[in-house]
């Protein structure tokens, strides 16, 4: 993956608004001057790549973060939905979770996941994110 520059911008798929908040921080505290666009669940983020996927002009983020607990649809789900898009395939995923459980961090690995991201209780170790991205 190469460096985050200003015309990129990232998906957040996260319905927390404290985690949203916290990786704003992390972006922040790493130097990533990426803008972002959030959507708080499932459908909403099935909706995006959709509209995404309709407009030829436009372009797929330059790296989405990805909760694996969304509501209404899962984030493994849209995980295998991105994966399957001629457009999105590519895109790198970071995958985020508050499971610890090893056999989440596999499943989102196999699905294509770029990287699997615990969120911890710490802030220093939340804001580590931003290294990841970067």
């Amino acid at each position: 993956m190469t460096k985050l520059e200003e015309a990129d911008f990232l998906l957040i798929a996260e319905d927390n608004p404290a985690d949203v908040g916290l990786i704003r921080l992390a972006l922040k505290k790493h130097g990533i001057p990426a803008s972002v666009h959030i959507v708080q669940d499932g459908e909403a983020a099935i909706r995006f790549i959709e509209q995404v996927e309709a407009d030829q002009s436009a372009a797929c983020p330059s790296l989405a973060v990805l909760d694996l607990n969304l509501p209404r649809v899962s984030g493994d789900e849209i995980l295998r939905r991105l994966r399957a898009s001629e457009k999105w395939r590519h895109v790198p995923v970071i995958v985020m979770s508050s499971s610890l459980s090893a056999r989440d961090r596999v499943d989102a690995m196999e699905l294509g996941a770029f990287a699997y991201f615990s969120k911890p209780s710490e802030l220093d170790q939340f804001l580590e994110l931003g290294a990841i991205i970067r």
